[in-house]
């Protein structure tokens, strides 16, 4: 890929309406695929009722990533606190930091390897930090 192509996005979102740990699952490995597939690397956290996600690639194929969890009821209240062209990667593979991370690997062996378990606390503390700074970047 092209430096010339390289950008990174970060946003962040709700997804408390879902019913059942086993559809935030699923929505788990939707994002595993979505990225993994395109060589998009970068992270997505999630407590099971706010998610945050930064992504680094190619910046069409992000932007498509973008635009498909736009479109995908389990997200709610997407906002973008990072849309930028770079020349290095922060990210050097895609990751997944989530609670019951185990469940998840039971699931969907095949995420075994970027699935990294946190502790709810931290969890929460991450999450907080990027909304809060979703909120600085929009009011300005």
């Amino acid at each position: 890929m092209s430096d010339a192509n390289l950008a990174r996005l970060g946003f962040v979102g709700d997804c408390s309406k879902l019913s059942s740990t086993a559809k935030l699952m699923e929505m788990y490995f939707e994002a595993y695929l979505s990225s993994t597939e395109r060589g998009i690397t970068g992270v997505f956290i999630c407590d099971g009722k706010r998610v945050g996600q930064v992504l680094e690639g190619d910046e069409g194929l992000i932007d498509k990533v973008l635009e498909s969890f736009k479109n995908d009821g389990r997200y709610q209240n997407l906002s973008v606190f990072e849309k930028q062209k770079t020349k290095i990667r922060l990210y050097e593979s895609w990751q997944l930091h989530i609670k019951d991370g185990i469940i998840m690997t039971l699931l969907y062996p095949q995420c075994r390897s970027v699935v990294n378990e946190i502790n709810a606390d931290s969890t929460e503390e991450i999450l907080g930090i990027m909304h809060s700074y979703s909120s600085l970047v929009q009011s300005h």
